[in-house]
This record gives C-alpha cells, sequence and structure tokens, in this order.
C-alpha cells in the first residue's frame, strides 16, 4: 500500500476521503481492506483520489467496486446505448458519439446557486435526493461512481447521511414510519424523468412488464450495522401505503404511463428538508479520476447540474449487490 495516501474525514465524520491514491493502490490488498474498513467506519461513504485515477480502465473499476460488494451484472431496461462496452458499467452524462447521439444516460438538473441549495425545497422539489434503484426486486446495497471528465464548475453529487436523519427524528415519528412502504417502479421512473428530460428514454409496453413495481420499507436496517435510516425515496417512488396494502392495475397505468406520483409519497418529501440539512450532507465537486462508493442502505444522494450545453460531463457508475 502506498504511504503516501492521506485520510481526511468530511462532515462529522460522515465521509472518508483518502488522496494521493494511486492505480496500484487500488490493487492492493492491505489498501483494499483498509479502504473497506473506513467506508463502514464513515457511515458507508468513501472517495479515493489521484493524479493517476482519470486512466482507470473498466477491469480496474470494477475490480475496485467488488471491495465493497459484488457487481451486477444485469443491464438496465433501455439503457444499451449507455453501456461501456459488454460491461456492467453505465455512462452518466452529456456526452455523444461523432453523430450527435447520445453515449450516456442524461438527465437536465437544475445547478446549485448556493449552499443554501444542497438542502431540499419543497417548492420546487430540487435537488432530486434518492436512494438508487429501489424499484429492483432485489435493491442494490451500493453504488461506485468513477469520474471521466467533468465541468469546471457544478456538476457535483450530494450525499445524506439517512441513517443519523433517522435517529434525530422524535420517537412517535420513527414507529409510524416503520409501519410504511414505498412502492417503486422503473416504468415510473422513466416516464416522470422524461417530462422535464424529453430526450430521457421510456419503457416500452415489454420492457414494463419485464420490470414490475417493487415495494421496499420507509425505514430500513441495516443488516450489517442494525442501525435504521429513511430509505425508499426514489425516482420510482410512486406510492407509499400502508404495509401490504394492494394497489390497483388502473392505479399503476396513472404512476407508469403518465408519470404521476400519487400524493401519499409527500410523506417522504416532508421529511426531506430535515434529512438533508447542513449537519447530515455532504458537497461533493468531483475532480477527473475521482471514485466514491456508498452505501445505498443508509446514504441518499442528488445530483447538481451544470452548463450542459458548454461543457461536457462523463461518470461511470456500477451498481452492487449482496
Amino acid at each position: 500500500m502506498s504511504e503516501s495516501a492521506q485520510l481526511t474525514t468530511l462532515n462529522n465524520g460522515f465521509g472518508a476521503l483518502l488522496t494521493n491514491v494511486t492505480r496500484a493502490d487500488l490493487k492492493d490488498a492491505e489498501f483494499k481492506s483498509h479502504a473497506r474498513s473506513l467506508w463502514s467506519e464513515h457511515r458507508g461513504l468513501i472517495a479515493v483520489r489521484g493524479d493517476d485515477l482519470a486512466a482507470v480502465t473498466p477491469e480496474e473499476l470494477m475490480e475496485w467496486s467488488e471491495v465493497f460488494g459484488n457487481i451486477d451484472e444485469q443491464r438496465m431496461a433501455a439503457r444499451d446505448h449507455a453501456m461501456v462496452g459488454a460491461t456492467p458499467i453505465l455512462r452518466i452524462g452529456n456526452i455523444t458519439d461523432d453523430a450527435g447521439n447520445r453515449r450516456a444516460s442524461f438527465a437536465i438538473v437544475d445547478p446549485l446557486k448556493s449552499a443554501d441549495d444542497i438542502r431540499y425545497n419543497p417548492a420546487t422539489r430540487r435537488p432530486v435526493w434518492h436512494t438508487d434503484s429501489t424499484f429492483k426486486p432485489v435493491p442494490p446495497i451500493g453504488s461506485v461512481f468513477h469520474c471521466k471528465q467533468c465541468p469546471p464548475t457544478g456538476g457535483g453529487t450530494l450525499f445524506a447521511d439517512s441513517a443519523a436523519a433517522f435517529t434525530a427524528l422524535d420517537a412517535a415519528t420513527q414507529t409510524r414510519l416503520s409501519t410504511l412502504e414505498a412502492v417503486c417502479s422503473l416504468a415510473h421512473h422513466d416516464k416522470k424523468i422524461s417530462l422535464y428530460s424529453p430526450a430521457y428514454k421510456t419503457l416500452n409496453p415489454e420492457q414494463r412488464r419485464a420490470n414490475p413495481p417493487n415495494r421496499v420499507p420507509l425505514v430500513l436496517e441495516h443488516p450489517v450495522t442494525g442501525r435504521p435510516a429513511l430509505y425508499g425515496l426514489n425516482s420510482s417512488t410512486c406510492a407509499i401505503v400502508e404495509k401490504g396494502t394492494a394497489i390497483s392495475e388502473a392505479q399503476m397505468d396513472v404512476f407508469d404511463l403518465e408519470g404521476i406520483e400519487d400524493e401519499s409519497v409527500q410523506i417522504l418529501r416532508d421529511l426531506l428538508p430535515h434529512a438533508t440539512s447542513a449537519q447530515f450532507t455532504v458537497h461533493w465537486q468531483w475532480q477527473p479520476g475521482d471514485i466514491v462508493a456508498w452505501d445505498n442502505r443508509c446514504t441518499m444522494h442528488a445530483a447538481t447540474g451544470f452548463e450542459h450545453a458548454r461543457y461536457q460531463r462523463e461518470m461511470w457508475r456500477l451498481t452492487l449487490v449482496q
């Protein structure tokens, strides 16, 4: 393991940053073990940064990601154009090929105007704070982002400690939330995003049938640490119900085909100003080469926008399963 790597903690112990990291470090067994321990110690958020990490290959990124979990090999529907070769790495950003065709999954997001914009704004419903892929039958345990290119300003990622946010709630609210679950649908997710990003691809009928809605608890107990955390908010979340409550086919058609979410989702949205306040959050401003891994079971995140007509952004994302 390189002796030059330096550790910095982020917000009150939420998040760890290792700088002066090399590609050789990413392959080193001792360094991997150290990083895995830091990830757990610092509540499911770790970043590595180094001068030569921008040259990380898909194979190197996949090997490093396996420090934190098994890689989800399944490619998501309607995203073949955004995959890195035959790998399970998804490109996110606004890059195109020579013919102008999109080579990444891209949603238009508002840039931050000040640090105050990190906290969720109920009036604008921004930033779009969420947990990844709650619509999957077995939601992922974590995600890994690697920056290939980024704008000089904007285009950052926000992280929130959803376990600490839950712990800070009063007992009555904690008990009430524990009786509820979120109905999550990939078709709803894609349709909802397409309403403000018209180029965003939606599912065809066959893809929708292959991706039925899933349900997740609003309070998730971490299987390793035992800590409960706020959970279940994703652009796919179309309703909040008492555990086991049925949703009709007609209701799902409205959610999936019109991108309209049920007013019950407001239960979660009402919690977001609390959960995304300064004591729980980190604003990560990307540099080329950065790799960040986070634990989806106890961490929410959100994208921040940039001048997408002027600059390019390319991120590689891997999803982790148990």
